[in-house]
């Protein structure tokens, strides 16, 4: 499974996350694209298979960012389009896919 197999011929990655994040109770990576926000994984033991969550960016219409914890400091981004998206995951990265997001979703 690459990159590649998930964007279209013309979609350009503006995002890639460094670390895991939480959406439904399983961890994906997060990609960003100019079209679309993009979570994906790889389950199974033997049987290998692609799970993948993907919403178009001119399809959203409500961004939220919030944080928690003292220590532990967590984010979250609440996406909402045609499904609302909870996505948890460290500060650094939401933040910065919360600020990238804003900026694509205000050109759609």
């Amino acid at each position: 499974m690459t990159l590649n197999d998930f964007l279209l011929p013309v979609e350009n990655v503006k995002f890639y996350g460094k670390c895991p994040v939480e959406y439904s109770g399983k961890k994906y990576k997060l990609l960003l694209t100019d079209r679309r926000i993009i979570l994906f994984a790889k389950r199974g033991h033997i049987h290998k298979s692609n799970d993948i969550v993907s919403e178009r960016l001119d399809r959203l219409h409500g961004l939220e960012y919030s944080e928690k914890g003292f220590l532990l400091r967590k984010a979250k981004i609440c996406i909402q389009g045609t499904e609302k998206l909870e996505i948890h995951g460290p500060v650094a990265e939401l933040k910065i896919l919360f600020s990238s997001a804003q900026k694509l979703v205000n050109l759609h």
